[in-house]
């Protein structure tokens, strides 16, 4: 005789973050209540099982006096995306599918809700695409992965002669879903610009467009270079560098660690010069 198979069948549908969770939940209540039912039968009171199942003596009471585990109705949570969903689904099928722009934009209209509410509606929304099989969830399918900001704002700085297709291929999508990352690059593009060809007489125009532009990256930047300013200008100004001394420090503060912070300066000194022969 054939063992029943175990598999869910292909059709099954699956299930979202919270049906799994309240599966789990019932599931867990189920068996809390056959346990103390088991218990009951054996003559244990109430509130040993209490104790030895860690539940509340009113639990265990309900429980032992029901027929079956209870089933408590869950609460239905208000949908805040619903005064929305005409914009949304506007939006959606304009083409633009695109979880934090859709989120940006409704923000606008008065949505107080979380950016990941807004994502999760566009994750099953291509999810029933995928299952509707039409010839546009083709595209929606074609999964990008997501960059990070330290490597998303590397781009607005390098050289374009420098950037692979793919690279160029981002940048473009990044500009075209805000035109603050626009903005951005174009002062990132100045300002690493005016490193490389050491233009000084450049700095306070651009610190100025930057104040101007209310990015909060770039202006929170800013107002560390003016408070330097002096030494920023000597930077762009003068050939020499403290890279040097910052390269001993740093020396010096790993041949410290290696001995955990025990070092004295003594010994801290007959390091320094013993690595320094070996070199």
């Amino acid at each position: 005789m054939a063992e029943p198979s175990t598999e869910e069948p292909a059709d099954t549908p699956k299930l979202t973050k919270a049906e799994k969770q309240k599966l789990e939940r019932r599931v867990k209540r189920q068996e809390r209540y056959e346990a103390v039912k088991e218990l009951h039968e054996h003559g244990v009171s109430k509130s040993a099982i209490a104790r030895r199942l860690r539940l509340d003596w009113r639990t265990v009471n309900k429980y032992v006096k029901a027929g079956e585990c209870p089933i408590y109705p869950e609460r239905a949570r208000p949908n805040k995306l619903a005064p929305y969903m005409g914009y949304i689904t506007q939006r959606w099928e304009s083409g633009c599918h695109n979880a934090t722009q859709i989120w940006r934009e409704i923000r606008k209209q008065g949505f107080d809700g979380s950016r990941r509410t807004v994502s999760e509606w566009a994750t099953r929304k291509r999810e029933s695409m995928q299952s509707s099989g039409s010839e546009a969830d083709a595209l929606v399918h074609e999964k990008i992965a997501p960059w990070s900001a330290s490597r998303a704002s590397w781009l607005l700085v390098k050289q374009e002669e420098k950037l692979t297709d793919d690279d160029k291929a981002a940048l473009e999508r990044m500009k075209q879903a805000d035109e603050k990352v626009a903005q951005a690059y174009t002062l990132g593009q100045r300002f690493a610009g005016m490193i490389r060809e050491r233009q000084p007489e450049s700095l306070l125009p651009w610190l100025e467009d930057v104040a101007k532009s209310g990015i909060d990256g770039l202006t929170g930047f800013a107002k560390g270079l003016k408070q330097d300013i002096a030494a920023v200008t000597n930077a762009l100004s003068l050939p020499w560098s403290n890279g040097q001394t910052e390269g001993q420090v740093n020396r010096l503060k790993l041949i410290k660690r290696q001995m955990y912070g025990r070092a004295s300066f003594d010994l801290l000194r007959k390091r320094v010069l013993v690595n320094r022969m070996i070199c």
